[in-house]
């Protein structure tokens, strides 16, 4: 698999992105958070929808609605293309080229088909890819330093051997809760044989008492037929006693009937002999009646007219005084007005004069406030003086140039100067670094010069006249010609290690102290920014300041023209004062006359007023005509007097008048109560007939409730006992399926105990299988040879002195060379770098079949100390068997070694790429 083009649409930082790659190094570069990272987790999500966020609206791009991902590559000379894109919902589709112009075919759509077809096409999957394709951050570093046992983990988890691992340990639980599930159905199963006893014993009991229901059912349905021809007697019986005492009853009722017809008929008698006594005591009064409404009329009209005349004299009041008011009000119009006007002018003085108070109490805290600002602009301006003469002082004190210390003359000019001080100041500590490196590179060929001696010398001394390399024979002179030459070059390159030694030693003094130098230049730049800001806070004061000069001028103005308006606030008020009681006056009078109402008004209602008193006394004289005992002169104790009579008389004369109307209802009642009372005696001697001829016998019928009450109790007694019988039946059904569920049950127990017994054993064996000395034993020993052959040629591509490279079953890694065997604790740090390497890749390599096209290297050289990180990109500068690799850095040095160098910046939070 190759990638030949990656497309990004608002994926996480990346609002629109597409790059080329391309077989060869691909060095993607840049600070950290610019984006870089997120290149590999695009061909991740790509491939497989792997991805670091929690959820996919995750990898959506801050304020955009969608994203997309388009990634092109090639699998066995064919080349695809996947379109991952999220909108509401995430669609996938993956297309195949169908033709060299570019033209694509749709191949399928959705998530899961595009990665099982995905899967096919690379015959990898998401956790293959993951292990082997993509080498995360600190893997290498991790199979440099940590221990034998920490690198067999990191390559179990690498081959998946740590989940074999992880489903060993899971199983443990698993099998323990189905054992105890065992050990607790084990418990449910120990009464199952008492279960079988119960549920025959309540069946034996259950059919003993059907037996005895049935006979107590015979015995019933005896009993029920004497019952029946009983009740058939009982009831005959029964309608003679109804029939009898109803009779009685009837008899009963006419007599009482009887009874009230004869009291009704008195009682009318008697109210039609006082209605003819009524009827003479009505023509007597009705003379007086007619005279009632003529006394009513009288006095009415009598109580109106003095009413009406206090009404006319208060209406006669009430126009004087309305008169008097308005005369008060036009006299003192004009003061009214006066003082109106006088007040408004004063308000307006007033607000003129409380906007000039307010003026000057700002211009008073204006005066604070600059007394204060006067203050703390002196202290700024001294501390910002002193500073800029410290910053500068302190520079030349670390060397800077005295020309370049001349020439500043504000802070822009001393930030500058600074920030040009740290760059040289940083380069130089590179450059030291650089030399470091390279007198401590120097240093490990001179040790492998050594090693290389060391072994050759210790042989010529065990072996007679025999060469140490190709076991050839030589001579004496011969032996100690080459004794020399091995003790000369191991005590010169003893003597350049020293050499190297003290020099590493001056430059890593030399080194610290310009750290230290650039450490105090980057404090005093970060000291330079913060006083750079304090200056312009300062230039803001000064600014400030004069504002607050410009606004002081005008306070003598303002506090003259303020006491001249006192003076003439106090004049206006003299003024006003002087039409206040014309003003007061004024307002009483308008008050009163709104109180008293309209004139007009109160005109018409005293014309009304004078009307009525005319009409009264015209009903008066009429009242006169009528009675000749009335007259004007007639007093009101009188007048009450013969009224109140009259009333009486009225009133008995109506109640009289109403009762004899009833008169002839009176009369039709007697009538037909006369022929009512002839009908209840002629139904009454009825009555007694149809009782003297009734069949009832009293004696018979008790004797007909003695038996039946008899034969019912009995019937009762069986029924109770049948009753018990039910219940206790039911009782038993009920005990009998509970059994029946409970064996049931047991019986299901007995075979859930055989399936978990069976199954625990099964969990066992997969958990044995499972186990180091099972699978996990024999995929070590499957994968350990070809990680070897993997790993063997990798490291061959780098060119050391080794003839030869094994792993052991802990995967301890051992190389052979001119001095034997060394293990990786023995190696120098560029050959540990170059094993770890290899052995990573050849990981890869083992894990992919021998088919690995590509790799995705994700700050390989992370973790790594500078010496480390200096192998490693080296190494990877030689790399040269795989067709592609894509390698995700901030380290600088690696863009040398790229084929396409990618880099990556961030601006306003955007990731943008430039090939």
């Amino acid at each position: 698999m190759i990638f030949t083009r990656l497309k990004m649409n608002n994926f996480k930082s990346h609002e629109h992105t597409v790059i080329q790659f391309d077989k060869g190094i691909s060095v993607i570069v840049g600070e950290n958070g610019a984006g870089k990272s997120t290149i590999l987790e695009a061909i991740s999500f790509a491939l497989f929808k792997q991805h670091t966020g929690k959820k996919i609206d995750d990898l959506v791009r801050n304020n955009a609605s969608s994203m997309s991902i388009e990634l092109e590559f090639t699998s066995n000379n064919r080349d695809y293309k996947i379109v991952r894109e999220k909108k509401s919902s995430l669609k996938s589709s993956l297309f195949k080229r169908v033709s060299s112009e570019g033209g694509y075919m749709h191949v399928c759509t959705g998530d899961k088909e595009v990665s099982n077809e995905i899967r096919q096409i690379l015959d990898i999957d998401s956790d293959l890819f993951l292990n082997a394709i993509y080498i995360r951050q600190g893997e290498i570093a991790e199979l440099v330093d940590k221990t034998p046992a920490e690198k067999k983990q990191l390559i179990g988890k690498l081959l998946g051997i740590d989940s074999l691992e992880k489903a060993w340990k899971n199983l443990l639980p698993f099998i323990t809760d189905y054992e105890s599930q065992l050990a607790e159905l084990s418990g449910k199963l120990y009464n199952s044989e008492e279960l079988m006893e119960n549920y025959q014993k309540k069946k034996d009991e259950l059919e003993s008492l059907k037996n005895r229901g049935h006979e107590l059912e015979e015995q019933i349905a005896e009993v029920d037929g004497l019952i029946n021809e009983i009740s058939e007697n009982k009831r005959n019986m029964e309608r003679e006693k109804e029939i009898y005492e109803t009779q009685l009853n009837n008899l009963e009722m006419e007599e009482k009937t009887l009874a009230k017809l004869e009291d009704e008929k008195r009682r009318i008698q008697e109210e039609l002999d006082k209605i003819r006594e009524d009827e003479e005591e009505i023509d007597r009064l009705e003379k007086f009646v007619s005279k009632l409404d003529v006394y009513l009329d009288f006095e009415k009209s009598v109580t109106s007219i003095q009413r009406l005349k206090q009404d006319e004299e208060e209406i006669d009041d009430k126009l004087d005084s309305i008169a008097e008011q308005k005369e008060i009000l036009s006299n003192s119009k004009e003061g009214y007005d006066n003082y109106l006007s006088s007040d408004e002018e004063i308000n307006r003085l007033s607000d003129e004069k409380n906007n000039l108070e307010k003026d000057l109490a700002t211009m008073a805290k204006l005066e604070k406030d600059k007394k204060e600002l006067l203050k703390n602009i002196e202290d700024e301006r001294d501390d910002i003086d002193k500073f800029f003469s410290k910053s500068k002082d302190r520079l030349d004190d670390y060397g800077l140039d005295q020309d370049k210390l001349a020439e500043i003359d504000d802070f822009s000019h001393l930030e500058q100067a600074t920030n040009e001080f740290i760059n040289e100041t940083s380069d130089k500590i590179d450059e030291l670094g650089k030399e470091i490196i390279t007198k401590n590179e120097d240093i490990v060929v001179y040790r492998q010069n050594i090693k290389a001696c060391e072994k050759p010398l210790n042989d010529l001394e065990g072996i007679d006249n025999k060469c140490p390399v190709c076991q050839s024979d030589i001579s004496s002179y011969k032996k100690k010609e080459l004794t020399k030459h091995y003790t000369d070059e191991i005590n010169e390159n003893k003597k350049l290690i020293a050499q190297n030694d003290e020099t590493v030693r001056l430059l890593t003094e030399n080194k610290s102290i310009f750290e230290e130098k650039l450490q105090n230049l980057t404090d005093l730049s970060k000291s330079i920014i913060e006083y750079k800001h304090k200056f312009e806070h300062l230039q803001h004061e000064l600014i400030r300041l004069n504002k607050m000069d410009e606004d002081l001028e005008s306070k003598e103005f303002i506090s003259n023209k303020l006491g001249e308006l006192i003076l003439f606030i106090a004049t206006k008020k003299e003024e006003r004062e002087s039409f206040k009681q014309e003003h007061d006056s004024y307002i009483q009078s308008k008050g009163a006359l709104e109180v008293l109402g309209d004139e007009t008004e109160i005109q018409y209602k005293l014309k009304q007023v004078q009307n009525e008193i005319d009409n009264h006394v015209t009903n008066i004289k009429l009242a006169i005509s009528q009675d000749p005992h009335l007259s004007g002169d007639i007093g009101p104790n009188e007048l009450k007097s013969r009224i109140e009579d009259l009333k009486r008389k009225n009133d008995v004369y109506h109640q009289l008048k109403g009762f004899v109307q009833n008169k002839n209802s009176f009369m039709t009642q007697l009538d037909s109560i006369k022929e009512d009372i002839g009908v209840s005696i002629n139904q009454k001697d009825i009555i007694q007939n149809k009782i003297d001829a009734s069949l009832y016998d009293e004696e018979r019928y008790e004797q007909l409730l003695y038996n039946f009450e008899r034969y019912e109790r009995r019937k009762n007694t069986f029924n109770e006992e049948l009753f018990e019988i039910k219940g206790r039946a039911k009782e038993s059904i009920v005990s009998l399926q509970d059994l029946t569920d409970k064996i049931k049950m047991a019986n299901q127990f007995k075979q859930e105990y055989n399936n978990i017994d069976e199954y625990i054993g099964i969990l066992k064996h997969i958990r044995e299988l499972y186990s180091r000395g099972g699978i996990q034993k024999d995929l070590r020993n499957i994968s350990r040879p070809a990680i070897q052959k993997h790993t063997k040629e990798f490291f061959k591509e780098f060119n050391f002195n080794y003839s030869d490279l094994t792993i052991d079953d802990e995967y301890e890694v051992t190389v052979y060379g001119p001095e034997g065997e060394s293990s990786m604790s023995m190696v120098s740090g560029g050959e540990k770098i170059a094993i770890a390497l290899a052995l990573r890749l050849g990981i890869t390599q083992a894990m992919a079949n021998g088919e690995l096209d590509t790799i995705l290297l994700d700050e390989p050289t992370i973790h790594l100390d500078a010496s480390r990180r200096h192998e490693l990109i080296n190494l990877l500068k030689e790399m040269s068997s795989l067709p592609q690799m894509i390698i995700v850095t901030h380290e600088a040095q690696l863009e040398n070694a790229a084929d396409n160098l990618i880099k990556v910046e961030k601006e306003n939070g955007i990731s943008k790429v430039i090939m």
